[in-house]
C-alpha cells in the first residue's frame, strides 16, 4: 500500500509540487473536508484524511496562492 503512495508523491513532484507542500495541502482540506462533514453538507463514511489524500492525487486540490504571498 505504501507503494502505491510512493508512487502517487513521484507523479505529484513531477508537477512541481513537493513532498512538503503535498502534506500542506492535504492536511488544509482534510479540515475542510472535515468541517463539511460536521457541518452536514458532505456525507461519507471514509475518514477526512483518505478524503483529502484521494482528492490530492486526482488532482482536485488547488494550492493556496494566497498563503504564499505572505
Amino acid at each position: 500500500m505504501s507503494e502505491l503512495y510512493e508512487l502517487e508523491l513521484e507523479s505529484l513532484e513531477k508537477k512541481g509540487v513537493s513532498r512538503y507542500k503535498a502534506v500542506l495541502m492535504a492536511s488544509q482540506e482534510a479540515r475542510f473536508v472535515n468541517n463539511q462533514l460536521r457541518m452536514g453538507i458532505v456525507e461519507s463514511r471514509d475518514k477526512p484524511t483518505t478524503l483529502a489524500m484521494r482528492k490530492l492525487f486526482e488532482g482536485r486540490v488547488v494550492e493556496d496562492v494566497e498563503e504564499q504571498a505572505v
